[in-house]
């Protein structure tokens, strides 16, 4: 065998290659055997390694072969820096004249120290990495004369990349919700006659506010996955007129509403819970506060003083009869009031029956069941994602159901999207996993290192695969 030169231009003479069963190895056309490649994303560079077994190779004299590796896909080329093998009069004729190849890196010359022994040589090189790139196909070509030309099928196809970034997310199973409470609530600014507690259907607005109750019990007893469980009713009476007098008013036309709602619809009197309170000054105080008065500092100290109700009361007539005037017409209806809660449970669901309530009424399932009906569809699919939107706008103040929510928008590159839920997701190991997702997908790489070694020290094994950018580990 010739004694054979070889010129190359690396940005580095070793490799990290990892340990394993032998990887698939190509022979070309000059004899050089190419294998254990490897092309692999680091950061925002794309490094490709390879090793080339240059032994068998047979070059004239006075010639050389030139080793042109490049990345191609959909059109686009990237031309890696190539490796000449020269002849030993070739070699000894360009030291001679002091000529150089034109190269994008310092060329290094390298003798065969042995004749008949394997000449081997780690290849590696790094590019800045391009979208492209993803799926793109390394290829080896060879200029067989060292003339600069590349003949048709002087190609050899490689090894498939495949460099995409593919988020690993940790999905936080919900826990299961036992006995699913849920509650209904409103106000009822009903209109009694002047000193009576009996309720008159038809008066003034009692229609109207009557409607509103109706239609909240109506809904929780229509749905036949629904029991109430207990119906709260609170009174308010205005503080104008005696604490005595206001007192009997707020209790006698709280218990008219309990009559009146147990007559429409025959619930037990154990179902129901009343209470009452005399005068409304702290919805009188929150009025005053977000008004436009022009004696609001007076009329808040003399609210918050610790004066007897009857007392305060004649001192805002007195002190401010203007104000007062005002309040009696715009502010002392309103405090007149009955909130209203209606308790209920809602029935469990198998996940069959789950997938059809959460087309119809997915208010009715709780957070456990939507996660069982994301995991029946294929991981990131339309359905899949559906499912944590809805979840979360469900339970908008649930870090469970916003962390899910981001990890499903991440699982699409949306990292904007997926801030508002993230910032609402908690401190979990799985959290933190998203947090550094998020900052890899925008080239935040310094930022999201300490986020992932975070969520792996918590036990996250989906941040050891995202970290795999950013250290270059195998």
């Amino acid at each position: 065998m010739k004694r054979i030169f070889l010129i190359y231009s690396l940005l580095s003479l070793s490799c990290l290659f990892a340990v394993g069963p032998l990887r698939a190895q190509h022979m070309l056309q000059s004899g050089a055997i190419v294998k254990n490649m490897d092309i692999h994303r680091l950061r925002d560079s794309v490094v490709v390694c390879m090793q080339l077994d240059l032994s068998e190779m047979e070059v004239k004299s006075n010639r050389s072969v030139v080793l042109i590796p490049s990345l191609e896909a959909d059109g686009r080329q990237a031309e890696l820096p190539p490796v000449e093998v020269m002849g030993r009069r070739r070699q000894l004729y360009y030291e001679r004249n002091g000529q150089q190849r034109d190269a994008v890196a310092p060329w290094l010359t390298i003798r065969h120290a042995d004749r008949d022994g394997v000449q081997e040589v780690d290849y590696r090189t790094s590019l800045l990495y391009e979208a492209w790139m993803d799926r793109a196909r390394l290829t080896m070509k060879e200029d067989l004369c060292g003339c600069g030309e590349v003949r048709p099928g002087n190609q050899t196809p490689l090894q498939q990349a495949d460099i995409a970034f593919h988020p690993q997310l940790a999905y936080i199973a919900p826990e299961v919700e036992v006995e699913k409470r849920r509650a209904l609530s409103g106000e009822a600014h009903l209109d009694f006659v002047v000193n009576r507690t009996d309720i008159n259907p038809d008066y003034r607005r009692n229609p109207a506010e009557l409607a509103r109750i109706h239609a909240s019990i109506d809904t929780i007893l229509h749905d036949r996955d629904f029991r109430i469980t207990r119906i709260t009713l609170r009174g308010y009476a205005s503080p104008e007129g005696s604490y005595r007098s206001n007192a009997r008013l707020a209790e006698g036309r709280t218990k008219a509403l309990k009559k009146y709602v147990q007559s429409r619809y025959g619930f037990a009197d154990t179902l129901f819970a009343t209470a009452s309170v005399p005068e409304n000054w702290e919805g009188l105080r929150q009025y005053v506060a977000g008004s436009s008065l022009a004696d609001r500092a007076g009329l808040l100290a003399l609210i918050d003083s610790d004066r007897d109700p009857d007392a305060k009361e004649r001192a805002l007539r007195s002190s401010y009869p203007e104000a007062y005037a005002t309040l009696l017409a715009e502010c002392y209806p309103g405090l007149r009031r009955t909130d209203y809660r209606i308790d209920y449970t809602v029935r469990s669901f198998h996940v069959d029956e789950a997938k059809a309530v959460f087309r119809t009424r997915p208010q009715n399932l709780s957070l456990d069941e939507m996660f069982a009906v994301a995991q029946t569809y294929e991981p990131g699919s339309d359905d899949f994602k559906q499912v944590f939107d809805v979840a979360v706008r469900m339970y908008p103040d649930s870090e469970v159901a916003n962390l899910n929510a981001a990890c499903a928008l991440l699982e699409q590159g949306l990292t904007e999207q997926a801030q508002p839920y993230l910032e609402k997701a908690g401190d979990s190991p799985q959290a933190a996993n998203a947090r550094g997702v998020s900052l890899l997908l925008q080239g935040q790489y310094d930022e999201a290192l300490p986020l992932l070694e975070q969520a792996l020290q918590g036990g996250i094994k989906q941040a050891e695969e995202n970290r795999k950018i950013l250290k270059n580990e195998e």
